[in-house]
């Protein structure tokens, strides 16, 4: 299963974008952030270079479009911020779409619908018996910010094996572990450092930012590529970078990122 996540930062031109990434890799879920474009359109596209994609049910989430090559998917609990889908009737896929800091201070509430998108995964949990469970979309803050690292949060940690427990306590409150990768593609040891670039006029500004990230459970762990979680700077029809090298506007101000889950 491969799922490709990208917030289009409201191109209304970005659907031939989309159906090259689809179609050079052979993408299964199409989660969109920020999608302004035709939908009538992308789907001729798609049709027209035979990647059949449907549009998922996201009735409920007005920042989350969704799409899959899968028959059998269905639509779980939606909120205007996260889309469930469950695949298979094993898989759980959130995709969320989180309040930014670009206009103030939003860590509190971000937090705050973490916690409430971890009792909704839960209780979707509990509803299926499984605990595959893939979140993935625009964060809207770093891996090591409150949300995504907190044990009250999503519990993202840069590092969880097979053979760690399953969960920690903390002041008598057990909480599970988290695994999320996006802490490997930090910094300039591979290229790009993150998924979206601002330079802020203001004293803390990292400029390279990982808003865009993928987050698993750790049941999800052996059936995680690693080698397939990418960002996506370029594909053979047209390259996603500026000419220095940052996401170049005109298309969309985030990188895709694209991974894979074994679901055979």
């Amino acid at each position: 299963m491969k799922i490709l996540f990208w917030n289009t930062n409201r191109n209304s031109d970005i659907n031939q974008y989309i159906v090259y990434l689809v179609q050079e890799y052979n993408i299964d879920v199409l989660l969109l952030a920020e999608y302004r474009a035709n939908k009538n359109e992308l789907c001729k596209l798609f049709n027209e270079n035979y990647k059949f994609l449907v549009e998922c049910n996201t009735y409920g989430c007005g920042r989350i479009d969704s799409w899959s090559s899968y028959t059998d998917i269905e639509a779980g609990r939606q909120d205007d911020y996260y889309s469930i889908q469950i695949i298979k009737n094993r898989f759980i896929l959130c995709s969320i779409h989180l309040p930014t800091d670009l206009h103030g201070d939003y860590s509190d509430e971000r937090l705050a619908k973490i916690q409430e998108i971890m009792y909704d995964i839960k209780e979707t949990e509990c509803e299926i018996k499984s605990k595959e469970t893939v979140i993935i979309g625009d964060f809207n803050e770093m891996p090591y910010g409150r949300g995504c690292l907190n044990a009250n949060g999503f519990h993202g940690l840069p590092v969880l094996s097979v053979h760690d427990s399953p969960t920690r306590i903390v002041n008598g409150i057990e909480y599970r572990k988290f695994y999320n990768p996006m802490w490997n593609l930090m910094g300039d040891f591979s290229y790009p450092p993150g998924t979206y670039y601002l330079n802020q006029s203001k004293i803390y500004s990292p400029m390279w930012y990982m808003l865009d990230q993928v987050i698993v459970s750790k049941d999800i762990l052996p059936l995680f590529i690693k080698e397939s979680l990418e960002i996506i700077t370029s594909c053979s029809y047209v390259d996603f970078m500026d000419s220095k090298g940052r996401p170049n506007k005109k298309i969309s101000d985030h990188f895709p990122i694209i991974c894979e889950i074994r679901d055979g």
